[in-house]
């Protein structure tokens, strides 16, 4: 039996693993968090991205890429994980995008490109097939009347905007369906809590050596390596030779999870665009997910690797006195787009790191930020290495290794 090496145990890691596995492969899956999808994979907004938040970007690719990921996305882990996923279960309510008077991208030619999404979302289905998380809507979006749109937004901040079909996932309840799907492969071996420090081109194949939490080395060896790693990819392929082409960023962004006040009850789902704004997330049965980005980005670094002091913050070990001061600024921000949500109750403040190619952040209209179709999977003889962007395109990209292995 081959056997594989997969560094990086969040969704691109775990899809690529449940992938081969059924083609096969014993796997050996990596992860220096101790269970799977505890990191950049739990601590965003699960957005399945259709494209809609990509619109400055003038050559439609990463509109397109995120509509293909995001029809794909429930049939690929649906057949990997040997279950018909309840992905309605899973799914926050529809977001509403709101077009701020400050959107770098003016009203209009957003419009344009949401008329474009549709009339392509009709031709991927067409010729693809797929669903959006087991649904197959007609239209993907409308425009929203005013009346409707000033009982949730201050006009200050927006007058216009529409209601799409997109959805987040509730992720803790998508963690423990991912979870279930490998405990009930015995050809994935999880090897959790140990941080990847070499990887070496043998006569054999590949050695990975690296250390658990403890501090006690450990090793393996493997056919093919399959780099699926977050914030620790880009050095494990320089080591292998293989150095990064463009300038790239790291971002600490923070998440809010809490209960709105009563007064909100209703509100739907919404983003900002287009720009520095945030989400709001709603669900039937979870915790409410709140981020301001002029708030809660608060680290950015073009390093090979992320501070460690990130490491404490992602597992949401924050010092005395810092998870209030991140909630009331990140919440007196949103105060000016959804008037109340100030009042949100917080019970919890942790972050995620966010790797996207580009220099400047997504305030500059020209930033490499608003782009994403850079994206995907690099072969070089048996050593694989997965550019994921977003988390919305893992399944996808784990299809085209699948595919290129073959």
């Amino acid at each position: 039996m081959k056997r594989a090496i997969v560094l990086g145990a969040g969704i691109q890691g775990v899809s690529v693993a449940l992938g081969l596995q059924q083609q096969g492969f014993a796997v050996v899956l990596v992860d220096k968090a101790p269970d799977c999808l505890m990191r950049a994979s739990f601590r965003n907004e699960g957005k399945i991205h259709m494209g809609f938040v990509y619109a400055n970007d003038p050559t439609f690719k990463t509109s397109m890429l995120m509509l293909r990921a995001s029809l794909s996305f429930s049939r690929l882990l649906d057949e990997w994980t040997g279950m018909e996923i309840d992905w309605q279960a899973l799914t926050s309510h529809p977001f509403m995008y709101v077009i701020a008077r400050t959107s770098l991208v003016e009203p209009d030619r957003l419009l344009q490109s949401y008329e474009r999404l549709q009339h392509e979302y009709r031709t991927v289905l067409k010729q693809e097939g797929g669903s959006y998380l087991g649904q197959r809507p007609d239209s993907i979006w409308r425009s929203l009347s005013a009346e409707y749109l000033q009982a949730w937004i201050d006009e200050k901040f927006s007058v216009r905007g529409v209601q799409t079909v997109e959805a987040s996932l509730e992720l803790g309840g998508f963690r423990r369906i991912m979870r279930a799907a490998l405990d009930r492969c015995n050809t994935i071996e999880p090897y959790f809590d140990c941080s990847v420090e070499s990887v070496t081109r043998t006569a054999q194949g590949f050695r990975v050596e690296g250390s658990r939490r403890d501090g006690v080395s450990w090793e393996s060896h493997g056919d093919i390596v399959v780099n699926c790693l977050w914030d620790g990819r880009l050095k494990v392929d320089e080591q292998m030779g293989i150095p990064p082409q463009r300038k790239w960023v790291y971002r600490l962004k923070y998440r809010l999870l809490g209960t709105l006040p009563r007064k909100l009850d209703g509100l739907p789902s919404l983003t900002g665009v287009l720009g520095p704004y945030g989400d709001v997330v709603r669900y039937s049965h979870a915790r409410t997910y709140i981020s301001w980005y002029p708030a809660c980005m608060r680290g950015w670094t073009s390093s090979l690797s992320v501070p460690k002091e990130w490491d404490r913050l992602c597992a949401g070990q924050l010092e005395d006195g810092e998870a209030s001061r991140i909630a009331r600024d990140a919440l007196a921000g949103f105060e000016e787009v959804v008037p109340g949500i100030a009042q949100t109750e917080i019970d919890v403040v942790d972050a995620g790191v966010i790797f996207s190619w580009g220099k400047t952040d997504i305030d500059d209209p020209g930033s490499e930020l608003h782009e994403r179709y850079h994206i995907g999977v690099h072969h070089y003889d048996g050593y694989f290495s997965i550019d994921t962007g977003k988390f919305t395109c893992a399944p996808l990209f784990a299809q085209e290794f699948l595919d290129c292995l073959r």
